[in-house]
Parts: structure tokens; sequence; C-alpha cells
């Protein structure tokens, strides 16, 4: 396999985020240095960084889509509510109230 390395991060959750895209797009993922992290002390740090690797051919797709996770926003923080069939107060994040069930019809 003629390829290429993508990136490189101690994230393991980033770099498993990243693969899940490019799997998506169909786009082959090569992990490397994925168990090489109990070598750090003996090894430099960026010899034992978990990688992700691509095919030459798709390298630019790749990198597009690493870009495009780059420049995204961060989600906005959503505001607490209050349920309409029970009243109990629920936070933001949540978008189905944990004391009845109710799940808005939005969210269906």
């Amino acid at each position: 396999m003629n390829s290429r390395r993508l990136v490189a991060s101690l994230d393991t959750i980033y770099l498993g985020y990243i693969e899940a895209l490019l799997n998506q797009a169909g786009i082959e993922v090569d992990k490397r240095n994925q168990f090489i992290a109990g070598g750090l002390g003996e090894l430099p740090v960026m010899d034992a960084m978990p990688e992700l690797w691509v095919e030459s051919a798709a390298y630019s797709r790749a990198e597009a889509i690493l870009q495009q996770v780059a420049n995204d926003p961060q989600p906005q923080e959503k505001t607490a509510w209050v349920c309409p069939q029970c009243g109990e107060s629920i936070e933001g994040q949540f978008s189905q109230c944990w004391q009845c069930g109710y799940w808005p019809e939005n969210n269906k």
C-alpha cells in the first residue's frame, strides 16, 4: 500500500472520530503505533504517537475532511428546558425527559 501519514495524536478519541469520518467517506485507514504508547519515556513522543495513514490516491480527500473537522465551530451550549408533560427541569444536552419519558415531536 502506497500510503501517507494523515494525522498523529495522543488523543485516541479524536483519532477514532477522524477514522470514522474517513470510513464513512469510503477512505480506508491504516492505524499505526496504537499500542506503542507504553514506550513513552524510552522513545521520543513523536515516534510513539498513534497515527492514521491513508492511501496516497485518497490523501487529498482525507486531508479535506480533516480540514473540515478543524474548521467546524464548536457546538453551542443548549439551554435547559421544562418538560411540558410533567414540569421537570431538564438540562439542555438532554432531548428526553428523564422523569416521564416525554420526547418532543421534533426529536423523533
